[in-house]
This record gives structure tokens, C-alpha cells and sequence, in this order.
């Protein structure tokens, strides 16, 4: 599973231009991290998309809750990556930085 995956990312990253903003792209990327495979070649980006998202309470700082429910609609958006979406933004949704 863990090489069919690889090999799935690898051929979506290449096979198509880059795009920033692209959730199912990150969530690609970010399953791999989840196996333990870390940030791929050509992933950082689609990772950073990712940390990027943060939201703020009234009073400026930051809010871990809205953060966490920005990041898990954006990973939502890739209708086709079954529970991955969850699982990734279980696992780094509340995570300021990787």
C-alpha cells in the first residue's frame, strides 16, 4: 500500500503542473507523512499550503480551534481521498508549523 501510494504521488506530481492551494495534492503529500515517508521531493509546498492556513480569535491571537476546522475544509475539498482528509488533519491540525 505503502508503494502504490508512493508511486501514485509521485506520478500526480509530475504528470501535472504544480499548483498551489491544491487540497488534494496536499492531501496526497500529507498521507505520506502520516506513513512516516516525511516531506517528499516536491511536496513542500503543497505541505506548506497546508500550515499556512491560520485563523485568529477577537483579540488577534491565534485559535487552535478555527485553525484546526480551516485546515480540515480545505483538505475536505478533495472529494476523492476518502478518510485521509481526516486523518491528516487529526494528526496536524492543531500543529502550528511541521
Amino acid at each position: 500500500m505503502k508503494k502504490l501510494l508512493t508511486i501514485f504521488m509521485l506520478t500526480l506530481l509530475f504528470a501535472s503542473p504544480t499548483k498551489a492551494k491544491d487540497s488534494c495534492s496536499t492531501v496526497f503529500c500529507m498521507a505520506g507523512m502520516l506513513q512516516g515517508s516525511g516531506v517528499v521531493s516536491g511536496c513542500k509546498g503543497f505541505v506548506q499550503d497546508y500550515f499556512d492556513i491560520i485563523k485568529f480569535n477577537s483579540h488577534g491571537g491565534i485559535s487552535i480551534n478555527k485553525t484546526f476546522s480551516a485546515r480540515g475544509q480545505f483538505l475536505g475539498k478533495c472529494t476523492t481521498a476518502g478518510n485521509w482528509p481526516h486523518m491528516i488533519n487529526s494528526q496536524y491540525g492543531r500543529q502550528l508549523e511541521l
